[in-house]
């Protein structure tokens, strides 16, 4: 097949729709079919994309800078001509379109979506970021946030369909009233890369100058360090799981953000062990993984997440709430804990649990070596594309 892939970003810039596009860009270049990728063009100080496979064309989209994240940027409406020209030129069998209503900020009209009307070519939405719940919260504003999920569900209702990778997300979008909407496990991880052989005695003095804490329980906090991803949760949990479990525990944070200054102070005070890793390079990312304890969150608005598979095909258990897509992607008691999001004493409660008895670790453990098996990047662009054939073929059969 011929498929036009229009992305709200790629690599170098690095995050959950920028990792899931190439890794999609990749498999479906090794199964012969051509690829056209159309994605914002990366800021200046972040360099290039790298190289791409045979087989698949790319077209840097005119942009701005977009969000707080370090080099994100975002289509701007100039881009909506360079989209239209390069389709022409393509042709494709497909249109899939990552992120469009973010797409849609920059380009101020739905993309692709009339390139697809006038050729009669299938298009598809993939649904990656719950951009209301960010925006709304957790407080005064939450009432609206039905308000952004109904204008969100008719935005994605203008496409042949939408491809979503949680299933509490697509009852939601269901409710708001898509129809359209086909869930499967979409999103994965590179089992070739986060591996349990990765985790090693004297890891944490070896690689980062951390002797202190090898040997110590070590959970590990990946992210932002923004609002939208709990902080204001971790401000509460870790002065507790410090009273708890004492000298056992490290915390250990990577991620930069606006919060920075606050988080390094809560390390600092709440924990005898903690400590701030700032941004941390992909490539480090999955021995850091594989030598962690426990890895958790706090954010109540995750879709599918790409760091929840990667820790686990890492070998290492996952902590989170019980809200969002985070259920779909742990089996409480089996490949990790979830926990109420308002509930810090069960939090602290099933820490202490995984941190004071290891056969609770190795049980955790176990259980996710046979679950790695099932969430590789292979899997989630198989289903993918065994979604986007059925799509196309009953295209074809209405026109």
């Amino acid at each position: 097949m011929k498929i036009a892939l229009i992305s709200s970003g790629y690599l170098p810039v690095l995050d959950g729709v920028t990792v899931s596009v190439h890794e999609r860009v990749m498999r479906l270049a090794a199964r012969g079919h051509r690829v056209l990728l159309l994605a914002p063009r990366p800021g200046p100080a972040l360099g290039g994309i790298g190289a791409l496979p045979e087989g698949v064309e790319h077209v840097a989209l005119a942009s701005a800078p977009f969000g707080g994240a370090h080099g994100d940027r975002n289509a701007v409406h100039a881009a909506h001509g360079e989209i239209e020209t390069a389709l022409a030129a393509f042709r494709p069998d497909v249109i899939h379109v990552d992120e469009p209503e973010r797409l849609a900020l920059g380009l101020k009209r739905i993309p692709a979506r009339a390139y697809a009307r006038r050729h009669g070519v299938p298009s598809i939405a993939f649904f990656h970021t719950n951009f209301v719940d960010y925006a709304v919260g957790d407080g005064a504003l939450r009432p609206l946030g039905a308000i952004g999920w109904r204008a969100v569900a008719r935005l994605y209702a203008l496409y042949d369909a939408t491809l979503v990778p949680s299933a509490e997300t697509h009852r939601r979008l269901e409710s708001f009233g898509l129809r359209t909407g086909v869930y499967g496990r979409f999103n994965g991880a590179d089992t070739s890369l986060f591996t349990p052989a990765l985790r090693q005695p004297g890891y944490w003095a070896r690689e980062w100058g951390l002797p202190e804490i090898d040997g110590r329980f070590v959970l590990l906090v990946v992210g932002r360090l923004t609002a939208d991803k709990g902080w204001r949760f971790w401000e509460g949990a870790l002065p507790a799981l410090g009273r708890r479990l004492g000298d056992r525990l490290a915390v250990v944070v990577a991620g930069e953000g606006a919060l920075r200054p606050r988080v390094a102070q809560l390390l600092a005070t709440a924990v005898p062990q903690g400590h701030l890793l700032g941004a941390v390079p992909r490539a480090r990312m999955p021995g850091l993984l594989a030598n962690a304890d426990l890895y958790a969150t706090a954010s109540r608005h995750e879709n599918a997440s790409l760091a929840v598979y990667e820790a686990q095909a890492s070998g290492t258990p996952v902590i989170a709430p019980r809200a969002g897509g985070l259920p779909d992607q742990i089996a409480d008691g089996r490949t990790g804990l979830l926990f109420e999001p308002a509930d810090l004493k069960g939090f602290v409660a099933a820490v202490a649990r995984v941190a004071e008895h290891a056969a609770v670790r190795a049980e955790l453990r176990e259980a996710l070596v046979a679950h790695r098996n099932s969430i590789g990047w292979d899997a989630a662009v198989a289903a993918w594309l065994e979604a986007v054939e059925g799509i196309v073929a009953r295209n074809r059969r209405v026109a």
